[in-house]
């Protein structure tokens, strides 16, 4: 009897040592910073801006996740060029100037909330899964002008523009691996399916991989790298665990 109560009390030792040891595998934490996008299909266009993420643990192994990221660039271009001869009184008096100029801003937004389950391997490699649903929207709006110009002086004028908003909702699914290679640096890879459904629905295959270096206990500095077969995405946060 009494080995089964030392086996028992050695079992929960172990226990408690293997839930102090991950605690820098902690899915209780909030995280702000830079974040960067990449659209195949916009080369001239590097999307920046901010993300912001939150995740709970709700028990030993459920955790909730939700994530938000608001990124945008511009592009303005302009040209002038010799258009026509000008006369006054039947004597050439100079030639005018055609100048163009046409400028586009897009605004991309991506907002998920997410259901997670925690499998530990060991005290310092964890397995999660994840469910996630959210929404990305594209805000675009360009701008174009067109003057004919003569000493300083514009002759003759046409402008124009245009705005547009399109979305569509994100359905993913993503299997992650945590470990930690000391007390205070963890790697992370994962990999997933993404759905973006709208007008042209699109199945995508995620590949993920990231890193966390932990300065103390509560704060955590990361990088996360993702590739999707539309876009890719880099985020550089700090993180507090709570």
């Amino acid at each position: 009897m009494k080995y089964a109560v030392l086996a028992g009390a050695l079992s929960l030792f172990s226990i408690n040592a293997i839930a102090n040891e991950t605690s820098l595998l902690s899915y209780d934490y909030v995280e702000v910073g830079y974040a960067k996008m990449d659209v195949d299909d916009i080369d001239e266009l590097s999307f920046d801006g901010y993300v912001v993420k939150l995740s709970k643990q709700v028990n030993d192994n459920w955790y909730l996740t939700g994530l938000y990221a608001s990124t945008s660039d511009d592009l303005f271009e302009s040209e002038s060029m010799d258009y026509r001869e000008l006369y006054q009184n039947g004597d050439y008096v100079g030639t005018s100037t055609f100048y163009t100029e046409s400028s586009v801003d897009i605004d991309i937004t991506r907002l998920e909330l997410g259901l997670g389950y925690i499998q530990q391997l060991s005290a310092v490699t964890n397995v999660d899964y994840s469910i996630n649903l959210g929404r990305l929207k594209f805000e675009s709006g360009s701008a174009f002008l067109f003057e004919e110009r003569f000493n300083g002086a514009v002759l003759d004028s046409y402008s124009d523009g245009s705005s547009d908003s399109n979305s569509a909702d994100i359905l993913s699914a993503n299997v992650q691996v945590r470990h930690l290679l000391t007390d205070q640096f963890e790697v992370n890879a994962g990999v997933g399916y993404e759905r973006l459904h709208d007008e042209e629905s699109e199945n995508n295959l995620v590949l993920k991989a990231g890193f966390n270096y932990a300065f103390t206990e509560k704060a955590i500095v990361g990088a996360t790298y993702r590739n999707v077969n539309e876009y890719s995405d880099l985020s550089v946060t700090l993180r507090y665990n709570f």
